[in-house]
């Protein structure tokens, strides 16, 4: 079930109305969530459903038996049920991708290998309901966060709707304690919600979806594209994938309000940011908080030395890049990235606690073509299609008219309100304006959504991860 699709906008409303006539019985609240989760996850493909609750039994049962002593025996349990969960999403997410990477190595040595190859589906979300069963048994081993015997609360917790296939990725010590908590309604909050919820269907329909098709037609056949067309596809498609994540940050988050949940953060404005540190502060937020606090200081973090810590980084960069996808275009993606920080170590730190200003912007501006130009490894579908497009940046023209530069007609109207709302957590967050003006921009982007968003039905791109 998309967040842009009919269905989910009268799922919606009636698991809002049901959750709120329930709003006295905190069990019922939760199991009437669990259902309608259930419910949205399954529309995709039920037989997946298995998956969600072995990992939410698992992690349940064994979070009961661990202890925060450090003990053998709790060291076993974690063990066991990192094994299990890790194990699971291997099997679905990376079998055949080191399958063939190993049968590529034995080939270089004389080896003919038949390996067999699993012709399965990719579950959606697998990779962020892993993460965040996986954040709750480390937690609990480390005593950041207490094992609950409310066994439908935690299951709630790995399966919330709003944010079960593609995050914000959550910790059980933020979204854990929220559905043991009686709440109340609030109607000022379930307006910024609906704010919130139509932006990021701005972002989605309007400016993603319709970047898909330019930069679909700019890549299919790089090799025959001009240079400065290769350059305005990279500058297209980075638009493109943060219009389509942050979109759904934006309604996953909304949606989430509507219940009194509050979800981590996912996106700061990061194309405003003024070097390539401050950018991975502001992009998929819950992503590279959990790498740094999972597997950047358990490695020693920045208390090991300087070289050393070039070496986590580049380690958890990696992971992120493998973590995106089963090939090796995420893995160039997110080395190329690690490498980008390293000089970072080297200088004094410089913390920006601030927006940026309008003296930034060339900053901003340089930042982001770089951000773009890497993004090029990430969409190639393979290692073949991304040497097409470096050739065609070598040898290709620049001084032709690039394809795609009307596309620009979205993104400076896009970038110019985002530039004025950078001060909120989202553009229109808040509107201090009469209530006719208000109503005139909703209006207006509903309006908007109706003309100029793609009428094609488009899939989210995290989706695939």
């Amino acid at each position: 079930m998309q967040f842009d699709s009919y269905i989910y906008a009268f799922f919606l409303p009636l698991v809002f109305a049901g959750y709120w006539i329930l709003r006295n019985k905190l069990m019922w609240q939760n199991l009437f969530l669990l259902v309608a989760s259930y419910i949205f996850y399954g529309w995709w493909d039920w037989r997946f459903l298995s998956l969600i609750i072995i990992t939410s039994t698992s992690t349940f049962l064994s979070g009961l038996v661990i202890k925060n002593d450090h003990s053998k025996s709790s060291k076993v349990w974690l063990a066991l049920n990192l094994i299990l969960n890790l194990g699971i999403l291997a099997t679905f997410k990376y079998f055949n991708f080191f399958k063939d990477s190993l049968a590529d190595i034995l080939r270089l040595f004389g080896a003919n290998p038949d390996f067999p190859t699993l012709n399965i589906l990719l579950p959606v979300g697998i990779s962020f309901y892993t993460l965040q069963a996986i954040s709750y048994s480390f937690d609990v081993y480390n005593g950041k966060a207490k094992p609950t015997r409310n066994v439908v609360a935690f299951f709630v917790y790995i399966a919330f709707f709003p944010q079960l296939v593609a995050g914000p990725i959550e910790r059980a010590r933020n979204l854990l304690p929220q559905f043991l908590t009686k709440k109340s309604f609030n109607y000022y909050n379930a307006v910024i919600c609906m704010r919130q919820i139509l932006w990021g269907l701005v972002k989605k329909l309007v400016i993603a979806d319709n970047f898909a098709g330019y930069v679909d037609n700019l890549l299919y056949h790089p090799s025959v594209m001009s240079a400065s067309s290769i350059i305005m596809a990279s500058i297209l498609f980075a638009f493109q994938i943060y219009a389509d994540f942050s979109g759904y940050s934006d309604i996953a988050i909304g949606s989430a309000r509507l219940f009194n949940i509050k979800l981590l953060p996912n996106f700061n404005y990061p194309f405003f940011s003024r070097n390539m540190k401050e950018l991975w502060q502001r992009w998929h937020i819950s992503l590279m908080t959990w790498l740094r606090e999972y597997i950047y200081f358990p490695l020693g973090g920045s208390r090991c030395g300087k070289w050393r810590t070039c070496v986590n980084i580049m380690i958890v960069f990696a992971i992120s890049g493998l973590w995106h996808g089963a090939d090796w275009t995420f893995v160039i993606w997110g080395t190329i990235n690690g490498m980008m920080l390293l000089p970072f170590v080297f200088r004094p730190k410089k913390s920006y606690s601030n927006h940026a200003r309008l003296r930034d912007i060339p900053k901003c501006i340089l930042t982001f073509l770089i951000f773009a130009f890497i993004f090029l490894s990430f969409r190639s579908p393979n290692i073949s299609h991304l040497q097409e497009c470096l050739s065609t940046l070598i040898h290709g023209s620049y001084l032709s008219v690039p394809m795609g530069i009307t596309a620009f007609y979205y993104i400076i109207p896009f970038v110019i309100v985002e530039w004025l709302g950078r001060r909120q957590e989202f553009p229109i967050m808040t509107l201090k304006m009469p209530t006719i003006l208000r109503w005139v921009i909703y209006w207006a982007l509903l309006f908007i959504i109706a003309f100029y968003g793609a009428e094609t039905n488009i899939q989210y791109i995290y989706f695939q991860f």
